[in-house]
């Protein structure tokens, strides 16, 4: 298989995203084959034909994980294409609360180390 170019990249994630995200074309500035590994991370990730997941449930999987890192471009992209791809409001307000629920639970494991330190 051959490696696409950065224009060939660029040119895929315009059509199927509507722009290249501005994050993005950041990083082609300092260097274009910065689009060549995000667009390979996709290929062996969401894209990959192993993947268990239906393309909705990849998305929604990245939506939560975009959520947690705080990346609001990513969050904005990906809910686009959640919409796109038929995404309930239901699923939306619970997608958002296993993220909420997640992220409190892990700040409870972090103070582990604080609650065991202060009673030590």
């Amino acid at each position: 298989m051959k490696t696409p170019t950065p224009e060939q990249v660029e040119a895929m994630m315009i059509e199927k995203m509507g722009a290249l995200p501005q994050f993005l074309n950041a990083a082609k500035a300092i260097d274009p084959r910065f689009l060549i590994e995000q667009a390979m991370s996709s290929k062996f990730s969401v894209q990959d034909e192993a993947n268990p997941f239906d393309p909705k449930t990849s998305m929604m999987l990245m939506l939560a994980t975009s959520i947690t890192l705080g990346s609001e471009e990513c969050i904005m992209e990906q809910t686009r294409m959640l919409k796109k791809m038929g995404i309930t409001k239901e699923e939306m307000a619970f997608l958002v609360k296993i993220v909420k629920h997640a992220h409190s639970s892990a700040v409870m494991g972090s103070a582990k180390t604080a609650f065991e330190t202060f009673e030590s």
